[in-house]
């Protein structure tokens, strides 16, 4: 089997059954879809039971709720294909030769990750897509370490499961698995995949429509657990790595300035003023970054510190956000 297509749905009713269709209309037929409801407190059980029964290619998980880590390795430790591609239960994929493009990419280069942008889905009749630019980066010789501080600089590697399509045996062999009871999950496992990738491949299309703003995801507003989660997996990756690269600094240093814009409301905190101040030497590294938005975080932070940055930053979110 190709493709195993892990998809995990908490309280998505409204989004799970168009989520699962993406996957159902796709030319290519060798795949399975590993449908893990998270303990869903709504109908999305009801609805994951009944698209199961009617497909033979969809495994359906029931499981207690453990979060999205919890219920993507679930996923996984059912998984058959040869590669692992990871979908949100609100999301889907626009294109129905998606996965006919990936496995003839597969066919021809054999790489261990395939990288796709995003699009971002505010409603049917506002979408946001993306390219990547690929100006500065060439996979022409596929070689993974070599071209990963550029990668990484041009925001084409960065952390997400769900724009990516790997190799599953490197997630096997490595026991890669998402950290429990964490947010921002993606930022560990990214980093530590990154560790054991030799070779990669770009296919720039945006097929994988993001949903944005919807009320309950976990990922709609920054809570103080997402902040405390920032440190501990910067904590983890420096502590837990024999070698940091400075493609890896660069990483963190993305990750860290990412949050600035909206850190206003918890500076009062005093835990998490520390913290940021103790991280702080990491924005240093996307100092002369070729991504925008990061250079104008770092020279906001360096010369306005944390306050008046993130008092800034967070405007210049909402307008870009309203255009």
């Amino acid at each position: 089997m190709r493709f195993s297509v892990i998809v995990p749905a908490y309280n998505v009713q409204d989004y799970i059954v168009s989520c699962i269709d993406s996957i159902l209309t796709q030319s290519f037929r060798d795949y399975e879809i590993i449908l893990v409801n998270d303990g869903s407190t709504d109908a999305t059980f009801e609805h994951c039971e009944e698209l199961s029964k009617k497909n033979g290619c969809i495994k359906l998980v029931n499981k207690e709720n453990g979060g999205l880590s919890s219920a993507r390795n679930a996923g996984i430790n059912k998984a058959e294909g040869d590669y692992l591609l990871f979908l949100d239960g609100d999301d889907f994929w626009r294109d129905d030769d998606f996965l006919e493009n990936l496995n003839c990419i597969i066919e021809t280069n054999s790489p261990d990750t395939i990288i796709f942008p995003y699009s971002y889905y505010y409603g049917k009749d506002r979408i946001k897509e993306y390219e990547f630019d690929l100006s500065e980066v060439s996979s022409s010789s596929n070689k993974f370490s070599d071209d990963l501080y550029l990668l990484i600089d041009n925001g084409i590697w960065y952390p997400s499961a769900c724009n990516k399509c790997i190799r599953r045996d490197i997630v096997a062999i490595n026991n890669i698995s998402f950290p429990l009871n964490m947010t921002s999950e993606d930022v560990k496992w990214c980093f530590e995949l990154s560790q054991h990738i030799a070779s990669y491949y770009i296919y720039n299309k945006g097929v994988y429509m993001y949903r944005q703003n919807r009320e309950g995801s976990i990922s709609y507003k920054l809570k103080m657990k997402n902040l405390e989660d920032l440190f501990l997996n910067i904590e983890n990756v420096l502590s837990g790595s024999k070698k940091i690269r400075d493609a890896d600094y660069l990483y963190l240093s993305h990750y860290y300035l990412e949050v600035i814009p909206y850190v206003m409301p918890f500076l009062k905190n005093p835990n998490i003023k520390r913290m940021l101040s103790k991280y702080k030497w990491l924005s240093k590294y996307s100092k002369n970054t070729r991504n925008i938005k990061k250079r104008i975080i770092y020279f906001c932070l360096t010369y306005m510190g944390f306050r008046l940055s993130s008092l800034l930053l967070s405007i210049l979110v909402k307008l870009y956000k309203s255009t």
